[in-house]
């Protein structure tokens, strides 16, 4: 029952914590190659401006293991335009794409004007070409708006090289951590520090604040940060707890769960109005709220059937409708970006694992083949879940694309992490 409350996780770990760091543990034998060529810099500009940038879309491209990278040296040719690029250099090599470009001018206030390509070789065309203008200081950021455009060329998806991700981290002290980072573990900020835990971070819709619970009173209180500014604000759902906050996607509402007399059901929160509405009346356990896509509807997870499974209900009519019935527990469900499917966490025999079900299926299918896994988040673009899992005594997070090509891990290099909430992107 403590698990499927998800009140509180009790972690064992080293030391207070340390950065997150991506660590390809699989990649498919059939990736797409893709060659990134060192960007070229026009001549009189003294700094080395394009190394940087290819080397940062290189890095970003590769950082969930879905391509394979030819080597610098392993290049015929560094062009740097279209009129010095030859296909054949490229097909020799077994490259699907190549990325090439260049620092065309450096102005006196540091601002960078870059020019980059992206061609499919197997198709011998240029499919991608386009012009940034950025500061000398935002390097990294011009990086990361190249290469959402390249990723999503080559896959069609959204890049999400922008993106954030939340996290808890627990010390050996009996410290938690809010923090949040980018997505490859950089420009780490700690939020919030407690002896007390926390957990259940969600980010509004426009990245500007996140909900989380802390039991720093004693009971399980929900508060909102904004990031900016670091102020907090406790939401008084006037609940002995209340806990697991999730942003309506218009950034209007939270659903969260309150709990009278010891019985959690589902309520609505009015961020505007400070007024709660109540959606679950039940004797049993109603927890882990999630909002589909287009607002009308919640997934849940919920005991009234005598075990954890998943349940959703309209936000207005109240009806509600059974989601899982294979295997003993299911909880923590969350809908795809398109809201088409959902994904979980699936137990059986003491196994949970992460699992993925089409609305309109019966049939569940199971991501993972760890024994321990919890908290799953997925990416905005839909096509990478991290969820939280265990090294023995020591909680990490692991990912996975969804076509299984790539697997990685995101360990911190002391302390235990868990609760992990990918950001939305930013339009």
């Amino acid at each position: 029952m403590i698990r499927f409350l998800s009140i509180l996780f009790i972690l064992v770990s080293n030391t207070i914590f340390s950065i997150l760091e991506i660590e390809i543990l699989k990649g498919s034998d059939n990736l797409s190659k893709v060659a990134f060529v060192p960007f070229g810099n026009e001549s009189g500009i003294e700094e080395n401006y394009g190394s940087q940038i290819s080397k940062n879309i290189e890095k970003n491209m590769l950082l969930f293991g879905e391509f394979e990278n030819l080597a610098v040296n392993e290049m015929l040719s560094y062009p740097s335009s279209e009129n010095d690029f030859y296909y054949r250099d490229w097909k020799v090599l077994g490259v699907d794409y190549s990325v090439i470009g260049k620092v065309n001018s450096v102005n006196a206030l540091g601002n960078l004007n870059i020019s980059y390509s992206l061609f499919n070789i197997n198709r011998r065309i240029k499919i991608l070409e386009g012009e940034i203008v950025g500061s000398e200081d935002n390097i990294e950021d011009i990086s990361k708006i190249i290469s959402n455009r390249i990723y999503e060329q080559i896959t069609g998806l959204r890049g999400i090289f922008d993106t954030k991700l939340a996290y808890v981290i627990n010390s050996d002290a009996d410290t938690y951590q809010m923090c949040i980072s980018d997505i490859d573990g950089k420009n780490e900020q700690i939020l919030f520090t407690s002896k007390a835990p926390i957990m259940s971070p969600d980010w509004s819709p426009d990245r500007k604040k996140i909900a989380y619970v802390s039991f720093e009173n004693g009971l399980a209180e929900i508060f909102i940060q904004d990031l900016q500014s670091g102020e907090r604000d406790s939401i008084q759902a006037l609940g002995m707890t209340n806990s697991a906050p999730v942003w309506s996607p218009d950034g209007k509402s939270l659903a969260l769960v309150v709990s009278f007399s010891g019985n959690p059901d589902i309520f609505l929160y009015s961020i505007r109005n400070k007024r709660l509405v109540r959606l679950t009346n039940h004797y049993g356990i109603d927890t882990e709220p999630s909002w589909s896509p287009d607002s009308k509807k919640i997934i849940f997870t919920s005991d009234r059937s005598g075990s954890p499974q998943l349940y959703e209900i309209s936000t207005k009519s109240k009806r509600k409708k059974r989601l899982t019935r294979d295997g003993n527990y299911n909880a923590r469900g969350r809908y795809f970006p398109d809201g088409k499917s959902i994904f979980f966490v699936h137990g059986n025999n003491g196994n949970f694992q992460i699992a993925i079900k089409k609305l309109s299926s019966r049939y569940i299918e199971t991501l993972t083949s760890t024994s321990l896994d919890e908290s799953p988040t997925i990416s905005p673009n839909g096509n990478i879940i991290i969820y939280a899992t265990k090294d023995g005594s020591n909680g990490y997070l692991g990912g996975i694309t969804l076509d299984g090509k790539a697997r990685f891990s995101l360990p911190v290099k002391n302390g235990s992490v868990r609760e992990p909430a990918w950001s939305p992107l930013l339009n």
